[in-house]
């Protein structure tokens, strides 16, 4: 996987059907619930924190939208 691949942060477990994304706070997780209307399963802390501190479990395939696409689809 390269650096220009767009699945390379997505951590989707197919067999689960769950999907994980890094957050900084609990909060977080909940606001991406919120904002992309993502059902939050599970927030599971990380053991070796650096920067993000919990993983945030939703349901299903879940990834962020492509805004450059959409910047893009515009011009």
């Amino acid at each position: 996987m390269t650096n220009n691949d767009p699945n390379r942060w997505l951590r989707y477990d197919s067999d689960r059907d769950i999907s994980r994304h890094s957050a900084t706070n609990p909060q977080k997780c909940r606001d991406m619930q919120k904002k992309y209307g993502w059902k939050l399963i599970d927030i599971e802390e990380i053991e070796n924190k650096y920067i993000f501190e919990v993983d945030c479990v939703f349901k299903g395939k879940t990834e962020f939208p492509n805004y450059l696409e959409e910047i893009e689809e515009i011009e």
